[in-house]
């Protein structure tokens, strides 16, 4: 799997377009640069659609931590108690003073 966009350590955002790129290119370029991993050709973006990609991910990771959250609470739920005779906040039964009684 290939990166679909990069951040440089300039602060710019890159796009890989490789795969706009005839199938015949990319394998003369990854045998020139001696890869034969997928390689990324990178096009920078304005400053206004780095912003519109990088939100549009942070919505995206986002979306994908409450996914994760949601079925971590899932697992980790405690499961209900059972039920006492004469539902919540019914009174305890009461212990017998008389041992006659028992």
């Amino acid at each position: 799997m290939v990166a679909a966009i990069a951040a440089a350590s300039d602060g710019s955002v890159l796009i890989n377009v490789v795969s706009l790129l005839p199938t015949a290119l990319q394998r003369r370029l990854s045998q020139h640069l001696g890869r034969a991993d997928p390689i990324f050709v990178g096009i920078p973006l304005s400053g206004k659609e780095a912003e519109a990609v990088v939100a549009r991910l942070d919505d995206a990771a986002a979306e994908a931590a409450a996914l994760v959250l949601g079925r971590r609470q899932l697992k980790t739920a405690t499961p209900s108690l059972p039920s006492v005779k004469g539902g919540p906040g019914a009174a305890a039964p009461r212990k017998r003073s008389n041992p006659a009684q028992r």
